[in-house]
């Protein structure tokens, strides 16, 4: 029950930190971060599909 509790957290204050942050970054800055979160997306389909097959 802790464990979900400190999830919980954590998550709150990630989103209050990008929600502080994210406009005083630059746009070069933005577009790598959204990058680097859809390309470890689109591996983990390969290696999720992968590991369903065998």
């Amino acid at each position: 029950m802790p464990r979900y509790v400190i999830i919980g957290l954590v998550v709150i204050v990630g989103t209050f930190l990008i929600m502080n942050y994210w406009p005083k970054l630059k746009n070069q800055t933005k577009t790598r971060i959204l990058m680097g979160i859809f390309g470890i997306f689109f591996i983990s389909i390969f290696v999720l599909l992968f590991l369903l097959m065998y």
